[in-house]
């Protein structure tokens, strides 16, 4: 990612730089939570194979 290089000093695009790599490594195994519809096809899911199995 880049920092920018104008007005700052460069202890200031230091501290930016680190703020990016720190970012980066919190954020690299995220994955957005599933929507509302997905959530819903899940359960109808598992709700219709618990009524089938009590048959």
């Amino acid at each position: 990612m880049r920092v920018p290089s104008v007005g700052l000093t460069r202890d200031e695009r230091r501290i930016v730089e680190e703020g990016y790599r720190i970012a980066e490594y919190m954020l690299r195994n995220y994955q957005d939570p599933p929507s509302l519809a997905v959530t819903l096809r899940r359960w109808f899911a598992s709700l219709r194979a618990s009524v089938l199995a009590r048959d």
